[in-house]
């Protein structure tokens, strides 16, 4: 155990998620990186559709020079509202290369609450999502911008952006000649407890890599192979299981968002191996479903929130790899392998 902890801080050693994307960009391009459900457009109103490393860069690049023109401290918060997905890693990842720290917003918290997270951070910045089934982020933060003394300006993404929010994906076309701020130390991370909203909880990129590795060594993805998540927050188990394992490993994400299983269905149907990421709860679902005993399933990270009892029955498939994440805090989790498969 000793010699595997100094191996992986020797391998963490320097490295962060801008380098990794670097690496990436250089070595596989053109290889998909994010991809949506197919049924998207039915609670956003955006086309599903996939990006490249090379365009996922482009992005976050574009999105990062735009928001240094409102030149916050180093290090100043970003507040982010929308489920993990494109919209959210683009603007995690912008605000890091800013030099910015990113802060996501639990999509369900009541306004007072997202009040007090966007205050306790002091967000200059908040940026989200159009819509979201019923909600409406942008609205949200719209109003919580007018009542947060340090929120100065407010972005959205999608195809209905309303009054008084900046339509980032016009501005990002011409955000090229904004020049970034000189490397510095990195900013840390906020999240925040999707059902309790306790936090803001800071976590460096050292520690989000840390615990994607600890899952990647686990199940061991190949190139070719898929992460699905169903988890669309942001706290440190769904950052490390989803958009850390895969800048960690160069394998494509694909975030279900507020998910149906149909959707579910199709993404495993999609002829890679897949890695699936599932709270805990839903363990005796899966263990009941057909999805079960699906050959591309390739392995399964379970996400057991505090309070959360196991779900039985476990599912019983020995050729598969099987992570359990216990969830301590928005902040504090622990990566165990429950199964190596057999064969």
């Amino acid at each position: 155990m000793r010699a595997e902890q100094d191996e992986a801080s020797a391998l963490l050693d320097g490295l962060d998620i801008d380098t990794l994307l670097k690496a990436l960009t250089r070595g596989r391009g053109y290889e998909a990186a994010l991809r949506d459900p197919p049924g998207r457009r039915g609670w956003s109103d955006v086309n599903p559709a996939s990006i490249n490393f090379v365009q996922l860069d482009e992005r976050i690049d574009r999105l990062a020079r735009l928001l240094t023109i409102n030149k916050g401290q180093p290090g100043a918060s970003v507040a982010i509202m929308a489920p993990l997905g494109p919209e959210a890693i683009v603007s995690v990842l912008a605000s890091l290369r800013a030099g910015l720290s990113p802060l996501m917003l639990p999509l369900h918290g009541n306004e007072l609450e997202l009040l007090r997270l966007i205050e306790s951070a002091g967000a200059i910045m908040a940026l989200g999502v159009s819509r979201v089934g019923p909600l409406r982020p942008l609205l949200i933060l719209r109003n919580l911008a007018m009542r947060a003394f340090s929120t100065r300006f407010v972005g959205g993404f999608g195809p209905e952006v309303p009054d008084g929010v900046a339509p980032l994906d016009m501005l990002m076309a011409n955000a090229t000649l904004h020049p970034l701020p000189e490397p510095r130390e990195r900013p840390p991370l906020q999240v925040a407890d999707a059902l309790s909203l306790d936090g803001p909880q800071r976590v460096s990129e050292r520690e989000l890599l840390g615990k994607a590795l600890d899952i990647s060594r686990a199940l061991k993805p190949m190139n070719s192979s898929r992460i699905v998540t169903t988890l669309v927050g942001g706290d440190l188990a769904a950052l490390a299981s989803g958009p850390g394992m895969a800048m960690l490993t160069g394998v494509e994400l694909l975030p279900l968002g507020p998910f149906s299983l149909g959707d579910l269905q199709a993404c495993v149907e999609g002829g890679r191996s897949v890695h699936l990421v599932l709270p805990g709860s839903m363990e005796a679902a899966l263990a009941h479903s057909r999805l079960a005993g699906h050959p591309a399933l390739a392995s399964l990270v379970l996400v057991q929130r505090a309070g959360g009892e196991r779900a039985y029955p476990a599912i019983d498939r020995p050729d598969l790899a099987i992570v359990d994440i216990a969830v301590h805090s928005a902040a504090d989790i622990t990566v165990t392998r429950r199964q190596t498969p057999m064969g």
